[in-house]
């Protein structure tokens, strides 16, 4: 199957019209299967991404056609999740390009760090399948490409 550039998990993708592209940045196979999962059960046709390290991530960010979004684990090697955001968003290019941090960090150092670098929306990662199936959704109906803005600190953690 040749629908992404790299599908380090070897997961089934979605990839009939896609009109929503999700770059899913995480070094945890575990964590793409269930996520891609998760896709496959919401009623929109989604085309799936993946890079499993910072240093992929910025170099498929490097090309011409850019994501509709980007789900950004913190913790993945080579270059963090956090230095990414902070290279993202030093990058005029990438101004209208929505991040998701998607994590399992609880820690409110994390979670102001984020905000103040620019992140669109932060995540804990669901433990039950169902909560992840619910975030997805809730994400994708936020429509982040349209409303680019910063939420306001309060609303900057979602809530399942």
């Amino acid at each position: 199957m040749n629908v992404v550039d790299r599908n380090p998990y070897n997961v089934p993708l979605m990839q009939d019209n896609p009109n929503v592209h999700i770059l899913f940045s995480d070094d945890d196979p575990d964590d793409a299967l269930l996520f891609t999962r998760a896709v496959d059960i919401l009623d929109r046709p989604i085309l799936l991404s993946f890079a499993e390290d910072g240093r992929q991530l910025l170099k498929f960010l490097d090309k011409d056609t850019l994501p509709d979004m980007v789900f950004l684990d913190l913790n993945m090697p080579f270059k963090s999740g956090m230095e990414c955001l902070k290279t993202i968003r030093s990058v005029k290019k990438y101004d209208l390009l929505p991040i998701v941090i998607y994590t399992t960090s609880k820690n409110p150092e994390d979670i102001n760090s984020c905000y103040k670098l620019g992140a669109n929306l932060y995540v804990v990662k669901p433990y039950s399948f169902e909560d992840i199936i619910k975030s997805v959704k809730k994400i994708l109906s936020l429509d982040l490409k349209k409303n680019i803005t910063i939420p306001p600190r309060d609303n900057f953690v979602l809530k399942v």
